[in-house]
C-alpha cells in the first residue's frame, strides 16, 4: 500500500489539496507507529508529559501531522487546513478547492467564517 501511495505522490501533477486526500491514507499507519512508540514510553499521555524517564527518544518520537504534512509536501499549518476543508461537509468549498479555484487557505477562511455567523 505505501508504495502505490509513493507512486500516487510522485505525480507532479497534483495539487497541495490532492497531495494531502491521498496523504491521508497513510494517517493509520503514523498513528500505529505513535501508538506503539507511546507503549513502550509507558502508554499513559499524562507521564510523557511530564517527561517520564520512559519517555519516547527523541529519534523515534512520531508527530502524526508533521509526518503527513511531510509527506505531503506542505507546511503543518496547509495540512491542517486542507485536511479540515476535506472533512466538512461543505461540498462547494471542498469543490473549488479541488478544482483550484480556491487556495486552500481562502478555502478553510471561507469554511471558518460561515461557522461563526
Amino acid at each position: 500500500m505505501e508504495w502505490m501511495l509513493d507512486i500516487q505522490l510522485g505525480r507532479r501533477n497534483l495539487s497541495p489539496i490532492q497531495r494531502i486526500a491521498i496523504t491521508e491514507k497513510y494517517r493509520p499507519i503514523y498513528e500505529k507507529q505513535a501508538r506503539e512508540n507511546q507503549s513502550k514510553a509507558g502508554g499513559d499521555k499524562k507521564s510523557l508529559l511530564q517527561n517520564s524517564s520512559k519517555a519516547v527518544d527523541p529519534e523515534n518520537r512520531i508527530d502524526v501531522r508533521a509526518k503527513l504534512a511531510e509527506t505531503a509536501g506542505v507546511s503543518t499549518d496547509t495540512y491542517s487546513k486542507g485536511k479540515k476543508i476535506l472533512d466538512s461537509n461543505n461540498e462547494e468549498v471542498k469543490k473549488r478547492v479541488q478544482s483550484g479555484e480556491t487556495s486552500i487557505s481562502a478555502g478553510y477562511k471561507e469554511l471558518t467564517q460561515g461557522k461563526k455567523m
